[in-house]
């Protein structure tokens, strides 16, 4: 491609106010009391619980596996190891200890950062409960660029999907490239690897994300619909230097959480742009690859940043890697498990005048440099 050429990356999402309030289901917790309650609770046994904690490590690499052994006083008592996020502790592995006290949980590593956790011995008949706290750093196995500060949302609300909920993905085999599938695998993968997602495909469907014109833009059943389209056909809001897009169509306040649950998300890529991709993997951020990651960062609730060392900034750029920044995975983790779960919640609804237009966001750039 020659060196002037304008594009652009685009995010999409709905411009949504708060619905009445919803009930939500209770935390996923150990003990919801709290202060002297919380005291009381774990002192109703007779006798003080004894608890030996010890991780296999307390630095690895993603996806390494790590065991949390130990011995509490008392055979065949349960234990948990719970996970720290946002707000409160989610159970995340359980035991029971053999006839000598010992027990072994799993760790997650399964994504980036520091995960907080504690080990706790419920109260007993016999025993008081006991907690003990355990932290361990998952390495991205490289060294991200940039800083952690480098990430705003994609909208003024906090939105974002349910990261205790799988999310389903469509893809429409129109226009499909032979590669399509694969590239769009791996830029998934690394999206859970930030952020604590799961994403499971849910096969095929006609529907086209952010299209313009009459026809389906959702899939009934997945969450996430992903397309490939060009201007003269039917997604006319690839037209003027538009690459791609991806964002939030539909979402459900969570008023406990004063939260948008991301329902129905789309990635959008111009078919007419394939040319442009002389990298057609993940060798640098201006190719395929990077391009999916950062389409499909938006659909989990990230925006632009101005920092060129992102995949998050505006403006695609070979002059850095197809991986995730500092700020990106950062933004991520907010996104993701760190941010806790998101149950129930009631259809949002437009904001009065917006009507249902989507509000999209253009920014050209120059394949190479950035002016």
């Amino acid at each position: 491609m020659a060196t002037g050429a304008a594009i652009a990356l685009s995010a999409t999402v709905l411009n949504i106010a708060p619905a009445q309030a919803a009930p939500v289901a209770a935390g996923q917790t150990f003990n919801t009391a709290s202060g002297a309650e919380a005291a009381s609770a774990l002192a109703l046994g007779r006798r003080k619980t004894k608890l030996k904690v010890k991780p296999s490590a307390t630095e690895v690499p993603v996806l390494t596996a790590v065991t949390i052994a130990g011995k509490v006083n008392g055979p065949k008592r349960r234990v948990i190891l719970q996970l720290k996020n946002a707000y409160g502790w989610r159970n995340v592995d359980k035991d029971k200890s053999n006839k000598k006290g010992k027990y072994e949980l799993k760790a997650p590593t399964k994504w980036y950062g520091k995960k907080k956790m504690r080990v706790v011995a419920p109260p007993t008949r016999a025993f008081q409960g006991k907690i003990k706290k355990v932290s361990i750093s998952i390495d991205e196995g490289y060294e991200p660029l940039g800083v952690r500060s480098s990430w705003t949302r994609i909208a003024d609300e906090k939105i974002r999907y349910n990261p205790c909920q799988t999310i389903k993905y469509a893809v429409n085999p129109n226009m499909l490239p032979a590669d399509g599938v694969a590239v769009l695998n791996e830029a998934i993968f690394r999206i859970e690897l930030a952020s604590g997602l799961r994403y499971k495909y849910s096969g095929t469907t006609n529907a086209i994300p952010f299209r313009t014109t009459p026809g389906k833009e959702q899939d009934k059943k997945a969450n996430l619909a992903v397309a490939w389209s060009s201007p003269d056909t039917d997604a006319s809001n690839l037209a003027g230097g538009v690459l791609a897009r991806g964002g939030i169509t539909n979402a459900k306040w969570v008023a406990k959480r004063r939260t948008f649950k991301a329902v129905k998300t789309g990635l959008l890529m111009d078919a007419s742009d394939q040319p442009l991709y002389t990298d057609r993997g993940f060798v640098n951020g201006a190719g395929l690859g990077a391009v999916h990651m950062h389409e499909l960062a938006h659909a989990a609730g990230l925006g632009h940043t101005t920092d060129t060392t992102q995949i998050m900034d505006a403006y695609v750029s070979d002059a850095r890697p197809a991986l995730f920044g500092k700020g990106d995975i950062q933004g991520l983790s907010k996104m993701g498990l760190n941010g806790g779960c998101l149950s129930g919640g009631r259809n949002a609804r437009v904001l009065p005048g917006a009507g249902p237009e989507f509000t999209p966001v253009d920014v050209p750039y120059v394949l190479g440099e950035r002016h």
